[in-house]
């Protein structure tokens, strides 16, 4: 909790387009340099960067191709020459997007020597993710929370990503044994994931908002403290 005698300025949630704004202010560089990986065409850069916008401002439903062709300043037949359908841009938005927030090397970059300060670092990166952009976490995990389809993207990116982190912890050294170990990652990452969904759950009722930057570190440090 936040201490009694300086309390920071709370955190107001973006609306709108305000989301947008501080989403590319914050982080339009590195999406910018994972779709480059994928392509090299400025035109399809600049409608994929306008879908990303679209989900963040009107979801994943109200980006219609129309409001994406709009925002990238491009006309409808351009983003049917390039992904033919609204389902192949969404499917590479995702990719993309996904490749962003789990990329293991962009991890390995975080701060932490030990297993507690490295598994801190990961989970509020992604904390902070999550707040950062939620209607793309939101779509994210739609096909897993509403279909309970367990063959989704994020499903294929969250194990790889999941494992890696575990075999990453065993080897900087714990009091766990392996058995121990993926259970206490388990415990955090079902936790965070919550969070990261959710990050206002409980802010009417108990005043506790993730999207605070001293709030979310607190409430990851307890999760590893305790349980790694």
């Amino acid at each position: 909790m936040q201490s009694q005698t300086t309390q920071p300025e709370r955190h107001k949630p973006y609306t709108g387009q305000a989301v947008v704004e501080g989403i590319l202010q914050i982080n339009r560089a590195i999406v910018t340099r994972r779709i480059l990986k994928m392509s090299t065409d400025t035109v399809e850069l600049k409608i994929i960067e306008a879908a990303i916008e679209c989900i963040e401002e009107f979801g994943l439903k109200g980006a219609t191709n129309r409001r994406i062709a709009v925002k990238a300043g491009v006309n409808l037949a351009a983003i049917n020459y390039y992904f033919r359908s609204k389902e192949n841009l969404i499917e590479r938005v995702m990719e993309t997007t996904l490749n962003n927030a789990f990329d293991w090397e962009d991890v390995q970059a975080l701060p932490g020597n030990t297993a507690k300060e490295r598994c801190i670092a990961i989970f509020e990166d992604l904390l902070k993710g999550g707040c950062n952009y939620p209607g793309i976490t939101r779509a994210h995990f739609y096909e897993l929370t509403t279909d309970g389809n367990y063959d989704s993207l994020i499903v294929k990116r969250y194990s790889v990503f999941i494992k890696n982190l575990s075999d990453d912890l065993f080897q900087r050294g714990t009091a766990l044994s392996r058995e121990q170990l993926n259970l206490a990652v388990s415990q955090i990452s079902y936790a965070c994931l919550m969070a990261i969904l959710t990050p206002k759950l409980n802010e009417q009722g108990l005043g506790l908002d993730f999207c605070h930057p001293e709030t979310r570190h607190q409430f990851v440090t307890s999760l590893v403290e305790n349980l790694l």
